[in-house]
């Protein structure tokens, strides 16, 4: 600490002809502080003359740097004065209440005498540049008289001693005794400047010590007075230097000239919060009036009020104001003007929108993860995505249900760049994926549903939870475009009632996702009945399946299902070989009429008015018919296949109603123009030439679905049996109609678990509310482009989906690109499907998404959801791989983790330029790598030729449609669970909200399975139950009734309820672990929304190779011959992240 200098005497006061002792601690050597400025040598100068030698020339700075006037006074600076040598404390600063100073002060403690002297002393003569302490005589009295060396410095706790008493003598002095008790001194010595307030009374103020290795602060800043223009009579202005420049250029805190050590933004941002929090002095006095501006403390920036707001957790560290304490640059004194006010210091806001630009200040090392050696953390899939985090007042009403459900509309990105180019650098995609006509699921808020319909008048917008009510609630403010529109009459009265309304409480500024009731000018033809066809396969090889019984009593049971709330709905059958079978039902409950068409050149309707059934009043003739399908075609040896035929006496028996076509097919089509050829795909399959057998061979029949979608026809093609059906070629129905694609390969009548799950999932895909004549437009704010669409459906045109039957376990997924910068904090995104229920009413559901944008590329990668980014990802590789080849889509997949990875480790790691033996990544992507290696493992892209096309053909068409949540688990990343270590709570309902709880998951590899375990592991469409060789028997019988593990048999098997009955009551005595494995399958099953009926396969340790080698491919982290395992996965991202290549 710097020893203070005792008060001045007369005989230290300089004069003409006289010199003068120095004071006591004046010394070179006596603090670090005068060690940092010129000593001089020699105290004595003459008035207005030139500076003596060994003072500094006028030209250079007293705090050791290079002044921007050379060689002329700098501006606000008087020329060099005769106390100049003594030099000027650095970080000098005014007392609080004091008016501008002028001119220059001899020493600190003259500035200190000066500043406790009355008006009449103080003042002393104009332009003066020494301030006498006490009237002296003239020059020319004084007599010279001989000077003694000055003594050696006193230790410092005798000069802490001195200074004390000398102040004390001094302040006693009339007439300026203080009328107040002086302060003790401290154990620490510290350097104080005394400060005169109104009233007249002194106070001390520290003066915060600044280390050298970070420079001096500015000298001297003037500072206007509480009171402006009401200096007293004969008051005091004390000579102060102006100040430098200002130092804080470009968001970077300069250091002083006089230093040369780089202050980083780290530092200085820790110096702000630091020195903030303890240093800074106290300004002001008690007993002042408040000033101008003064008032409660801003809000947090953070939060969205202030001047910026950039979304996340973690935000650089911002230092609200406060009553008592102001903003102040890099921790120096601030001025008078922001101690008390509320708002932010403009330099400070600057600054920390900089830095919260560049990231600095942002905590991240909680937000990442380190990958190599480590297990996937699969818990966290079942987590909800980031938070969307939108700025106060974002939604004109305050409503918990105004965020988007994720499970409607979930976007890759959750906090979006405001410019292309940083979303380029961060390599992230951005896009979303759509659910829009998803049902409700138990203990969700019902949709709501709104009469009246309002939009904007450029846009079409519709009104929704983001708008803007403007000049006094009159007009509304479209979040999408800014136009202001006229609030109609009826947000305010409703006139059937003739009642006043409150606006406050609509639905449509209360929810984001809405179903508005469409008025007739959304109506091209009046709202048209649910009609099913069935196309049923009856030749030979599906008899041989015994495809034709099952499948007439799988739609006799489904017929209650059907819905048919009006009693509208029509179905109609025709049956295929290599002739046509149409069947007559009428009314009055006669026997069905089987009318056979052979020629196949020309299609014509036997009886059009007759082939189309009252789903309601031909209800007896339906049942006998399906009833009787397979006994008709029996001893059926027909091998012929006139599927396109059928497809067109559908087509002409639909033309004017639209409706939904099933096709049932066992065989390959045969007869009419879209006959194709059987493919020899043996050869091919893990070759360059396998993708030639994904695409389709004869185009007829994505020819035929376009024609269908324009009339309202959806197609939806079911395969069974494992014989070659060309699925690449015929699923192009249901791909461009908007349908789905089934394939059960390991059909057969005799097989039970089989059957079950054709006739339940063929049963509930027939009972699930459609969405008729759907349109679907997604709109986003200016700025942002809908590049490219993925999934199932026909493009009509740039931004216009044609869903002749909507599902609503569809999704699709959107690519989005920025093309200009995006300057609202909010941006916006909303989807309007356009349909008929199945009760005959047009509606409009409307989804509205709002994302918060922001500039900091941090906040981007830490508001990633890694679930849609997966879900989007792999869309894109098959649909790559359609239209390109399997190996471009694998390594297309494998390249953009690698990018994203490479991309966070150059902006977002300290490592940023230089090898690394680790991975880093933000835990919101932290099993991005994961879930990209199971996309390369998954049936739809696995390398290898054990793969048949019809299988690949499947799993692509369930990639495309699937919701992200089931896309990507449990259909990617399967569920491992171990039975035999089952929690005592695992399979029973919870208490408090009666869902079944399950057991914690295992990691997918070989690892999990011990020798003596019993694991399930699901994956929607197939159950595997495993047991090791050393099963207990007691386990064996309390799950499966069974002795020991060598009564277990193998294959495909229905896993018994051995509840008798008991169901949610409780288990039986001993089969405890049955009944928890029953319901833990059930909740498995509500988790994927029942679109699949599983198939259960028991797999053993020692059983048979087959089966265990197709469990082995469901266990991601271990290498099989298509892939590496998940850490020499992770090992290739890291040589390739090292080596730049990304």
């Amino acid at each position: 600490m710097n020893n203070l200098p005792p008060p001045p005497r007369p005989e230290f006061q300089n004069g003409p002809g006289r010199t003068a002792t120095p004071p006591v601690g004046f010394g070179p050597a006596s603090s670090p502080l005068a060690q940092m400025r010129p000593q001089p040598t020699s105290h004595a100068a003459t008035p207005g003359g030139p500076p003596s030698a060994t003072s500094p020339p006028p030209s250079e700075p007293l705090s050791g740097g290079r002044s921007p006037f050379a060689g002329q006074p700098a501006p606000g600076q008087l020329s060099p004065g005769p106390m100049l040598s003594q030099g000027v404390r650095p970080g000098y600063r005014p007392p609080t209440g004091q008016p501008p100073m002028s001119g220059r002060v001899t020493s600190p403690l003259a500035r200190s005498a000066a500043s406790m002297m009355p008006p009449s002393v103080a003042n002393g003569p104009a332009g003066g540049h020494a301030i006498p302490a006490r009237p002296m005589a003239p020059p020319a009295q004084q007599q010279p008289q001989y000077q003694q060396p000055p003594p050696p410095p006193p230790p410092p706790q005798q000069q802490q001693q001195q200074l004390y008493q000398q102040q004390q003598a001094y302040q006693q002095q009339p007439p300026y005794q203080s009328q107040q008790p002086q302060p003790q001194p401290q154990p620490q010595p510290q350097v104080y400047q005394q400060q005169q307030a109104y009233p007249p009374q002194p106070q001390f103020q520290p003066q915060p010590q600044y280390p050298p290795a970070h420079g001096l602060p500015p000298q001297g800043f003037s500072q206007p007075g509480p009171y402006p223009g009401t200096v007293p009579a004969g008051e005091a202005v004390l000579p102060v230097r102006s100040p430098p420049p200002p130092m804080m250029q470009g968001g970077s805190v300069m250091p002083a000239a006089s230093s040369r050590r780089r202050i980083y933004p780290e530092q200085s941002m820790e110096a702000l919060s630091s020195q903030q929090q303890q240093q800074a002095p106290q300004y002001g006095h008690s007993g002042l009036p408040p000033l101008p501006g003064s008032g409660q403390p801003a809000a947090d920036p953070n939060a969205g009020q202030g001047a910026f707001f950039v979304p996340g957790a973690a935000q650089p560290p911002i230092i609200s104001p406060s009553a008592a304490q102001g903003l102040s640059p890099q921790g120096y004194p601030p001025p008078l003007a922001t101690q008390t006010s509320a708002p932010m210091a403009p330099q400070m806001a600057d600054l920390s929108q900089q830095f919260s630009q560049m990231g600095v200040g942002t905590n991240t090392t909680e937000y990442q993860t380190i990958l190599l050696g480590g297990k996937p953390q699969l818990s966290m899939l079942d987590e909800a995505p980031p938070a969307i985090k939108l700025p106060p007042n974002a939604t004109c009403v305050p409503s918990p249900f105004a965020i988007c459900p994720a499970n409607h509309k979930r976007s890759t990105l959750n906090a979006i760049p405001r410019t292309d180019k940083l979303l380029k650098k961060t390599k992230l995609p951005f896009g979303l994926v759509i659910t829009p006509f998803k049902t409700q699921e138990q203990g969700e808020e019902s949709i709501p549903v709104v009469s009246e319909i309002v939009r904007c008048r450029r846009c079409r917008t519709y009104v929704n939870p983001f708008v803007q009510f403007v000049e006094g609630g009159r007009r509304w403010k479209c979040n999408l475009c800014g136009l202001s529109n006229d609030v109609p009459l009826i947000f305010d009265y409703d006139s059937t009632t003739q009642t006043n309304r409150n606006r406050w409480v609509r639905p449509d500024l209360n929810y984001s996702v809405v179903e508005f009731i469409a008025p007739l000018e959304y109506m091209v033809r009046p709202p048209m009945p649910p009609v099913y066809v069935f196309i049923i396969d009856v030749s030979y090889a599906s008899v041989q399946l015994g495809a034709p019984g099952v499948i007439g009593q799988t739609i006799l049971s489904a017929l209650d299902r059907i819905p048919n709330a009006d009693n509208r709905t029509k179905v109609a059958f025709i049956a295929v070989d290599s002739s046509l079978h149409y069947f007559q039902v009428r009314p009055n409950g006669a026997e069905p009429q089987q009318l056979v068409v052979s020629d196949l050149d020309d299609i014509f309707l036997p009886s059009p008015t007759d082939l189309l059934l009252n789903l309601y009043e031909c209800r007896q003739g339906i049942e006998c018919l399906l009833s009787r399908l397979e006994s008709m075609f029996k001893n059926n040896h027909s091998v012929g296949n006139a599927l396109c035929p059928a497809i067109l006496a559908a087509q002409k028996l639909l033309g004017t109603l639209g409706g939904k076509v099933i096709v049932m097919q066992a065989s390959p089509p045969t007869i009419g123009e879209g006959k194709v050829e059987p493919r020899t795909e043996g050869k091919d399959l893990g070759t360059s030439r396998e993708s030639d057998l994904l695409r389709p061979q004869n185009m007829w029949y994505k020819t035929m679905a376009a024609e269908c979608s324009r009339t309202q026809i959806a197609f939806d093609t079911v395969f069974i049996g494992q014989q070659p059906m060309d699925i690449p070629t015929v699923s192009c129905l249901a791909r461009y109609t908007g349908g789905s694609v089934f394939y059960y390969p390991s059909f057969m009548a005799t097989r039970k678990p089989e059957v079950e799950r054709f006739s339940q999932e063929l049963s509930n895909h027939l009972s699930a509310c459609v969405a008729l004549e759907s349109v679907l437009r997604v709109r986003a704010s200016k700025g942002l482009r809908m590049a490219s669409y993925y999934g199932n459906f026909f493009l009509r045109s740039l931004d216009l989906l044609a869903l002749p039957n909507g599902l609503p376990n569809h999704s699709y997924a959107v690519d989005i690109e920025i093309e200009d910068t995006l300057t609202s904090p909010v941006v916006y995104f909303q989807t309007a499907l356009l349909h008929t229920t199945a009760y005959g009413e047009r509606r409009i559901r409307v989804a509205t998404l709002a994302l918060p944008t922001t500039d900091n590329i941090h906040t981007v990668f830490h508001h990633a959801d890694q679930v849609a980014i997966a879900s989007l990802l792999s869309r894109k590789a098959v649909d790559r791989a359609l239209v390109a080849k399997l190996e471009d889509a694998r390594e297309a997949l494998q390249h953009k983790a690698l990018e994203i990875i490479g991309a966070f480790k150059t902006e977002c790691t300290q490592s940023s330029s230089g090898a690394t033996t680790q991975l880093q990544i933000p835990r919101s992507l932290q099993l991005l790598p994961f879930l990209t290696l199971s996309s390369l493992k998954h049936t739809s892209l696995r390398g290898g030729s054990n793969v048949p096309t019809a299988l690949r053909m499947s799993a692509i068409n369930s990639i495309l449609t699937l919701p992200a949540e089931q896309g990507v688990q449990p259909y990617t990343v399967p569920r491992l669970y171990a039975l035999h270590d089952l929690p005592p709570q695992a399979g029973y309902p919870d208490e408090q909200t009666g869902i079944v709880v399950l057991p914690p998951r295992l990691g997918l590899s070989a690892e999990s399975l011990l020798p003596f375990g019993a694991y399930l592991l699901h994956d929607g469409s197939d159950t595997f139950l495993w047991f090791g060789r050393d099963v207990s028997p007691a386990l064996c019988q309390a799950l499966l009734n069974v002795q020991d593990v060598r009564a277990i048999p193998s294959g495909v098997v229905t896993f018994p309820d051995l509840s008798n009955g008991a169901g949610a009551d409780g288990p039986v005595a001993g089969f405890e672990l049955n009944f928890q494995v029953n319901n833990i399958l059930r909740r498995l099953n509500d988790l994927c929304h029942n679109l699949w009926k599983p198939v259960t396969y028991v797999c053993k340790e020692e059983g048979e190779p087959v089966l265990r080698m197709w469990m082995s491919q469901r266990l991601t982290e271990d290498m099989d011959t298509s892939a590496p395992s998940y850490q020499q996965f992770l090992n290739q991202i890291r040589d390739k992240v090292n080596r730049g290549n990304f």
